[in-house]
């Protein structure tokens, strides 16, 4: 497992085992330090204790802010923003997933512009400054650690939705921190970087640099992910599952995602007891026909990474099956039911998305030639719950 740093907008990202032993290099002249963690997960990995090491090691002043939970609200960003302030933190750490990592550039750009979350979500502020944010990253799916976006769910309308915030002043990738993971978090962050692969390589504008990275991440996840859930103590292919997750979080920062993940984030935020990855590999299998239809080139070189035998033209019927059968391969085989959700709250779910202007502008509009409304989605994805 090679150890390498490599820089991308100006986030210097640490990649590797001991990766962030570099914090150390980014702490001259800081004095407090807000540390943004969830309940659990920061403690489990041994992330924690490693950072707070380090602090101590230069004398630094640090507080905790460990409320951030799985599918957050835009009030806990507020709520961190808050603290930042008062605390008067010269940088905030990041230590955990997405999640995490989200809240915490939100709570950044609050702190340093004022006004709340959800202005920076309907793009009603600009993030013109920032207080840096470290990613000490703990999960292989969202590549946040290396992007400019950030998801959270708007308190007041319900809604989860994501945008552009800022990138991470640096971020750290230790495929050790990956192993506290439990089985169906394993699987299911990594179907978040697989779709984020997906996705941004057929959303309308893609490149032929998204598509060769995009290509890699699936290529590393089709290898890497059966390995990972055989024997969950491996850290080999934790490391290239990281590396999927890294390189798709590029991706999409260079082309953003489209139907699955605007939809699938609508139906998370409705109802959070749904991991974000689960429900993006409930509904991607039933949604990539239509992505298939809109993008038959690119969406076949993903495709070709699970089965080689997917054509263009290929029936779409061919393009669900090859998901579903990836996805059952490696143990997943979950409903939309198993997580609490019913008909219609697949329906309500359906109906906010087109209701959110931001959202619906996405649905809509980022594949070529493919006609989405209301309808059409609810009878494609009948069959999910």
């Amino acid at each position: 497992m090679i150890k390498f740093k490599w820089v991308y907008n100006n986030d210097e990202i640490n990649f590797g085992p001991s990766s962030l032993d570099n914090l150390r290099n980014y702490l001259n002249n800081v004095k407090k330090v807000i540390i943004a963690t969830g309940k659990t997960s920061a403690k489990a990995s041994g992330a924690l204790d490693d950072a707070i090491k380090i602090l101590k090691e230069f004398n630094i002043q640090y507080a905790i802010f460990d409320n951030v939970s799985p599918n957050p609200l835009s009030s806990q960003a507020d709520e961190l923003a808050k603290i930042i302030v008062s605390y008067s933190a010269d940088i905030i750490i990041a230590i955990g997933g997405g999640s995490v990592i989200d809240t915490a550039k939100l709570g950044s750009a609050v702190a340093a512009n004022g006004g709340k979350t959800i202005d920076y979500l309907y793009n009603k502020r600009k993030v013109e400054k920032i207080i840096p944010v470290y990613a000490v990253n703990l999960t292989h799916g969202t590549g946040t650690e290396a992007n400019r976006y950030a998801n959270t769910t708007d308190t007041e309308r319900g809604d989860k939705l994501g945008n552009a915030i800022c990138y991470p002043k640096a971020s750290f990738d230790d495929p050790k921190y990956t192993l506290s993971m439990p089985k169906e978090e394993v699987l299911c962050t990594t179907f978040d970087a697989f779709y984020h692969a997906y996705e941004s390589t057929t959303t309308s504008g893609s490149s032929p640099l998204v598509q060769m990275l995009s290509e890699e991440a699936a290529k590393q996840i089709k290898e890497n992910l059966p390995l990972a859930i055989q024997n969950l103590n491996d850290v080999n292919p934790r490391y290239y599952l990281l590396y999927a997750s890294m390189i798709a979080g590029v991706s999409i920062d260079l082309n953003p995602t489209n139907i699955i993940h605007a939809l699938e984030n609508i139906m998370s935020g409705l109802v959070p007891s749904l991991p974000h990855g689960c429900g993006l590999a409930i509904i991607g299998p039933l949604l990539a026909p239509l992505i298939h239809k809109s993008s038959p080139n690119e969406s076949t070189k993903i495709l070709k990474t699970l089965n080689p035998d997917i054509k263009p033209n290929s029936d779409p019927s061919i393009v669900t099956k090859i998901l579903t059968e990836f996805q059952s391969s490696v143990g997943f085989n979950k409903k939309l039911s198993d997580y609490g959700f019913g008909h219609d709250m697949l329906r309500e779910s359906i109906r906010r998305a087109f209701s959110n202007p931001v959202v619906a502008d996405r649905l809509r509009n980022r594949l070529y030639g493919v006609n989405i409304d209301e309808k059409v989605l609810i009878n494609m994805l009948e069959n999910s719950i």
